[in-house]
């Protein structure tokens, strides 16, 4: 049997149902999971047209459950997402920022990093690492623009670049307090060539991360990790499982990540849907909604 048939959500229904409690807040990455192609809440995987998430978005706010997206995306980016949906709260930046209410309140995640008066984009910036990055892997990695514009707390890059490698450089040149971390594939090329797959990185406090910020916000709001779930789409969503009392990976998140599925057996709490992107979001919206709120 396959990890899918395994691990799928309609077969492991009795385990959720025994080890969640009432899930109050899930937690969900944006694109590839909660949104479809090109950013859109409406289109499907192979891009037809559904109301299913907005569904699932109504009936999660009916029943008082707070969807939260978790992303590496800008505050402000995040702001306008959640007005048109009807959502409250967010963590942008890959956990860097905890917002609630749409942004009457901003809590910083990262650490003890020092800034003094600066942002610390500023401060990441004028620390060197951004250019020591840049000059160890030339013509392999850029700004991921303009996604990369507006930011307060993270610089975020596109290429494909040996992380470890990454974050070896910054501790031999004292930058101990930052990491690069990998957000995943994604599909701009820019202006890069000649590499095998294009990624999202992130250069950020180690202080942030998005388990960190997602701990952050169910520490500030009293929440029990049963009471939580998470929704990704790809191998960096992995982190979140030891955080929430549940992860569903959305079916696409199979399609192209070796590996994966092996990954996913060392973690008693992590689950496939049987959808993809919106309509795998709308498949755990459904069954919280039916089932944990009875």
């Amino acid at each position: 049997m396959s990890v899918y048939k395994r691990r799928c959500l309609k077969v492991n229904r009795r385990w959720l149902n025994e080890n969640l409690g009432r899930v109050r807040v899930v937690y969900t990455d944006v694109d590839g999971t909660l949104l479809g192609p090109g950013g859109c809440l409406f289109l499907t995987a192979d891009k037809k047209y559904t109301l299913e998430p907005a569904k699932a978005i109504i009936a999660a706010q009916k029943r008082d459950l707070d969807i939260v997206m978790i992303s590496g995306r800008s505050a402000r980016q995040l702001h306008g997402d959640a007005r048109i949906l009807g959502l409250k709260n967010y963590i942008a930046e890959l956990g860097c920022q905890i917002v609630y209410d749409l942004g009457r309140e901003i809590i910083l995640n990262v650490g003890g990093f020092p800034c003094g008066e600066k942002t610390i984009l500023e401060a990441i910036n004028e620390s060197g690492a951004v250019d020591l990055l840049f000059q160890t892997f030339p013509e392999k990695l850029e700004y991921h623009t303009p996604w990369s514009e507006g930011r307060e707390c993270t610089h975020v890059f596109r290429g494909y670049i040996d992380v470890d490698l990454a974050n070896e450089l910054l501790r031999e040149n004292g930058h101990d307090d930052l990491e690069v971390v990998d957000n995943g594939i994604i599909h701009t090329l820019g202006d890069l060539k000649d590499i095998p797959e294009v990624h999202a990185y992130h250069l950020l406090p180690k202080g942030g991360g998005k388990p960190a910020g997602l701990r952050r916000d169910r520490e500030i709001r009293g929440i029990p990790k049963r009471e939580t779930v998470a929704i990704g789409d790809a191998f960096a969503d992995l982190v979140l499982a030891p955080e929430v009392g549940a992860l569903f990976l959305v079916r696409n998140a199979l399609n192209g990540n070796a590996g994966l599925a092996e990954e996913i057996t060392k973690y008693e709490n992590v689950f496939v849907t049987e959808e993809e992107m919106g309509l795998g979001f709308a498949e755990v919206i459904g069954y919280l909604a039916k089932e944990k709120t009875q």
